[in-house]
């Protein structure tokens, strides 16, 4: 609990909690709204090198900073560019940056929990840089913006091959197997569902989900008949999991399918479960899991079916999507107490 509640992670949590602050401006009709957006932008965006600096200074650098601090900063970025569809920002662009940010983050999150850190690349720090300014270019109708938004995505694509070959030489062991890539191609086609998604294509969208849940079946039936189960592979499987639920449930607010205030009440205890996951894994070297989790994502699946093909009863789905994700959430909270105190207990004389 040491430094838990520093001044660094103050500052961090009030940035994810003024996010929606962002959005409000862009989906609403206030005065000079683009120019508030803007300046709200800048000062979340500013306000991530603040508190790294703070954390730094006054040696504050906390397990749970390293870990919500990205989160943090692609919630931000995913949210301008998702918002920003069709005011300047082409969708292809779009879904090539969030799918490069979130695997990366994803994976870099995997070996943080592993206790190894990948620093940023120059590469990658000019890639936040180009994307800060081309969102802000963007929002104030600047000339030419579209031209540094098309420059932020090749250094995204740029970087994010530099960074999968850095974490090619940090993996140990086998973890370059058939159920390994059956999981990879399964994330990557999680930004072309989207895609469709987003274009209202939901006949090519159900086959892309079909494919997608088969898949994720397949993976985990091939590395135990194999015998290729690995700790790296199970926790790649869970992350494309829950990538493909939230990239599932943004692109269905964006076409219309949800409303904002569902998913709110779904993004809430998502992204507390893995703050806490992430958190175990790095401070007590254990991974949480749940029965009511597993049944979570497999009812997640059957509720992403059931909008896709308008199903009649895909508000039960979603109904019960909602229940098991807050009952999971407080089956995490109870195991991650009973680890703490059990690490606790562990350390007495």
């Amino acid at each position: 609990m040491n430094h838990l509640f520093s001044k660094p992670n103050q500052i961090t949590i009030i940035r994810i909690l003024l996010i929606p602050v962002f959005i409000y401006f862009l989906i609403s009709e206030p005065p000079y709204k683009d120019y508030l957006a803007a300046f709200v932008f800048i000062v979340l965006s500013l306000s991530d090198a603040l508190d790294g600096y703070i954390a730094r200074k006054s040696k504050q650098v906390t397990e749970l900073g390293k870990l919500i601090d990205p989160i943090a900063d692609k919630l931000l970025i995913s949210a301008a560019l998702v918002f920003l569809i069709g005011r300047g920002i082409p969708i292809w662009i779009v879904v090539v940056i969030l799918a490069r940010e979130w695997i990366i983050t994803g994976i870099r999150m995997i070996f943080v929990t592993k206790g190894t850190v990948v620093g940023a690349s120059t590469l990658g720090k000019l890639k936040t840089i180009s994307q800060t300014v081309g969102v802000v270019m963007v929002l104030v109708n600047f000339p030419f913006a579209i031209w540094v938004i098309y420059l932020a995505a090749v250094l995204t694509v740029i970087s994010g091959i530099d960074y999968l070959i850095k974490f090619t030489g940090l993996v140990e062991g086998k973890v370059l197997n058939i159920p390994n890539l059956i999981t990879l191609i399964r994330l990557v086609s999680i930004p072309v569902f989207a895609i469709f998604v987003i274009q209202n294509r939901m006949d090519i969208a159900l086959v892309i989900f079909a494919l997608i849940a088969i898949s994720d079946k397949a993976d985990g039936m091939s590395a135990r008949m194999m015998r290729r189960a690995t700790e790296f592979g199970s926790v790649f499987d869970s992350f494309t999991d829950w990538t493909f639920l939230s990239v599932s449930v943004i692109s269905f607010l964006y076409s219309g399918l949800l409303s904002m205030k569902i998913v709110a009440l779904l993004s809430i205890p998502a992204i507390a479960m893995a703050m806490i996951k992430m958190y175990n894994m790095k401070k007590h070297n254990a991974i949480i899991s749940s029965a009511i989790t597993k049944i979570g994502v497999g009812v997640g699946y059957l509720t992403i079916g059931s909008i896709i093909i308008n199903f009649r009863y895909k508000d039960y789905f979603l109904a019960a999507s909602l229940a098991l994700a807050y009952s999971g959430l407080a089956a995490f909270i109870w195991k991650s107490r009973s680890i703490r105190t059990s690490s606790s207990s562990g350390k007495r004389p």
